[in-house]
């Protein structure tokens, strides 16, 4: 009695979970059998309600049953996930106010200013829509332009000069919705406004994030601070500076330091040039963790309660995720989201081989699922540019060809653009009519 009992309360549970992503005539279908059969849900229906749902939800219902629990070492259910996986990313990006973007740096040759263009459908350089960027970047001197988080969040971009005027010790943000023109320069943080430091003491501006806190119904931006001695010069009275994280909030249009302490070994000293990824009121980056034998870890930072997370893989997943300290793992390794979920992508040091896996859980190593091997993949060198349009994964092909990956048919094709190492970005970016300071202002 107690084990029918339990089957009523897992059917129960997991149509609850299907409800909000099966449509009403599916459910409805899958109902009529469950109650058919005494509310016992067999394998081969339970495998397709359950492909339809977050990786999370999945983890949480593989205590219900043995077969639930070692779900991705099923074919059959594998290949059913990856189709719903691929098939919700189309449905999300099918309306017209969603656009991938391609962000070009100046080069020695041919582009001698940041272009922000909107790439059409088809994802070709013709046809392209240039958007003028705010006055403040339109200097004599191209700044060094990045886009925080490779997209947008409620239609704002926040753009990242990292050295402005030459000055590598400083940062300048300004937010900017694009399809009002509408912008915001966000002030100097205390330490680049030009407060006293000990001569020799030199600042180091590493991870950036932005976005969106939706308990205080706020934009932010995150960075962490360090501070370095110029070996240059001496340091007879041992002066030295904690690092720190700074956030700004819009709505008060001010800077605070933040009461984190964060572990001594984690290495922020590369992430100033590593992209970090945003996904719903979180920015996420990889960092290097470990002080003799180096390990890949994703750090996380929650914008609304402003803590931290730190998710390890596991140590079986990619041995070149556990390697001495070498800046080179982060060209071959890309934080990303596909479908509403963090994604790494990787070519485990193949120059044919892309490996993508999904994490189900923040802090759960376990939860890290690999979803596609893709093998072999034309023309390709480890040198990804970013997630566009329909989960298309863009990357520069060996002749510097921009070209992009078609998860559902696995085809390549090319955008029709040669761009140089370095100089190309790619995110997405959703149009939104929406004032910046909000719509009381």
């Amino acid at each position: 009695m107690s084990n029918q009992k339990n089957h009523h309360m897992d059917s129960d549970k997991v149509l609850g979970e299907a409800e909000s992503v099966i449509n009403n005539s599916q459910i409805k279908t899958v109902k009529n059998k469950v109650s058919s059969n005494n509310n016992y849900i067999h394998d081969d229906l339970a495998f397709y309600i359950l492909s339809k749902l977050p990786i999370k939800s999945l983890k949480r219902f593989g205590c219900v049953r043995k077969s639930w629990s070692i779900l991705f070492q099923n074919s059959h259910f594998n290949t059913m996930f990856r189709n719903n996986f691929i098939s919700n990313t189309y449905d999300d990006d099918d309306d017209d106010s969603h656009h991938t973007f391609l962000l070009m740096h100046p080069d020695d040759d041919r582009i001698f200013e940041n272009q922000l263009l909107l790439l059409p459908p088809d994802h070709t350089f013709q046809n392209t829509l240039k958007l003028n960027l705010p006055p403040t970047f339109q200097l004599d001197k191209p700044p060094c332009l990045a886009i925080l988080g490779s997209t947008s969040v409620n239609g704002i971009l926040c753009l990242m000069d990292y050295c402005p005027g030459g000055d590598l010790n400083k940062v300048r943000f300004v937010l900017w919705n694009p399809a009002t023109h509408e912008f915001v320069v966000v002030p100097p943080s205390p330490d680049e406004s030009g407060l006293p430091h000990p001569f020799g003491l030199s600042t180091r501006y590493n991870f950036h994030g932005f976005g969106y806190d939706k308990v205080t119904d706020d934009f932010k931006v995150i960075q962490y601070v360090s501070f370095d001695w110029d070996l240059r010069y001496e340091n007879d009275n041992g002066i030295y500076r904690d690092p720190l994280f700074e956030i700004y909030s819009l709505t008060n249009n001010s800077w605070r330091i933040l009461d984190i302490h964060m572990p001594d070994c984690l290495d922020f000293h590369y992430t100033s040039l590593i992209p970090t990824v945003y996904l719903d009121g979180m920015c996420h980056l990889l960092l290097q963790s470990g002080s003799e034998r180096f390990e890949m870890v994703v750090f996380s930072f929650d914008l609304s309660h402003e803590v931290t997370f730190m998710t390890p893989f596991d140590q079986n997943f990619d041995d070149a995720l556990y390697i001495t300290h070498d800046f080179s793992i982060f060209k071959r390794r890309h934080l990303m989201v596909l479908n509403g979920s963090i994604a790494l992508i990787s070519d485990n040091n193949s120059d044919t081989t892309l490996q993508i896996s999904i994490l189900g859980q923040l802090g759960v190593k376990e939860s890290w699922i690999k979803l596609f091997i893709i093998d072999p993949i034309p023309s390709y060198r480890w040198n990804l540019i970013g997630v566009g349009k329909k989960g298309y994964i863009f990357y520069r092909k060996k002749d510097g060809e921009l070209a992009w990956l078609d998860l559902s048919t696995q085809i390549v094709e090319e955008i029709g653009f040669k761009g140089e190492e370095n100089t190309c970005d790619i995110g997405i970016y959703k149009e939104s009519l929406l004032s910046i300071r909000g719509l009381n202002n």
